[in-house]
């Protein structure tokens, strides 16, 4: 599952999720795409309506969180959670089912670390780069859809170019639910 999350801000304690984007592949096809806005209950910062365009009144009358939380655990059933710095999105979505006293733990992969096990010399391996790097066209940079279909691309690009080494690779970078 290709996730992408965009926040009020940049920690999961304090903050919460502002819009998700998924795509779920199963056997090297897509077989589910999700995108949702989430009412934050809370004030979306400038910064964040400066680097994602989403605004106040873009998420009014949109699901909370809570509204969304089966669908979400349907989604990444027997998946996992692959994002770029998995870390952060990762722990947002836990965090949020945290506060729905629900327990949400799925293996994880950072497309970050995959990015450096591929391209070792490259300096940087922030979404930016891998953008610029390998020519994606990206239509709402720091949209959560959109920045999830580039980590797929990123893996079919990949997938064709390595086959099953590149599952190889994957697999020595899951980090697996304690």
């Amino acid at each position: 599952m290709f996730i992408d999350i965009e926040t009020t801000g940049a920690g999961a304690l304090n903050s919460r999720v502002l819009e998700i984007g998924a795509i779920r592949v199963e056997n090297n096809k897509i077989v589910r795409q999700y995108k949702q806005m989430i009412d934050p209950q809370e004030a979306i910062p400038y910064f964040i309506s400066n680097l994602t365009g989403i605004k106040d009144e873009h998420v009014w009358g949109m699901p909370q969180f809570k509204d969304v939380a089966s669908e979400i655990e349907a989604l990444f059933e027997d998946a996992i959670f692959v994002a770029h710095n998995v870390s952060f999105d990762y722990g947002f979505i836990r965090e949020e089912f945290r506060r729905m006293g629900i327990s949400f733990k799925k293996d994880r992969m950072c497309t970050v670390r995959l990015s450096r096990a591929l391209y070792p010399a490259q300096k940087s391996h922030r979404l930016d780069e891998v953008i610029r790097i390998h020519g994606y066209k990206v239509a709402n940079r720091h949209r959560a859809y959109d920045d999830a279909e580039v980590l797929y691309k990123f893996y079919q690009d990949h997938y064709k170019k390595h086959g099953m080494d590149l599952y190889r690779t994957m697999n020595k970078l899951i980090v697996a639910t304690k």
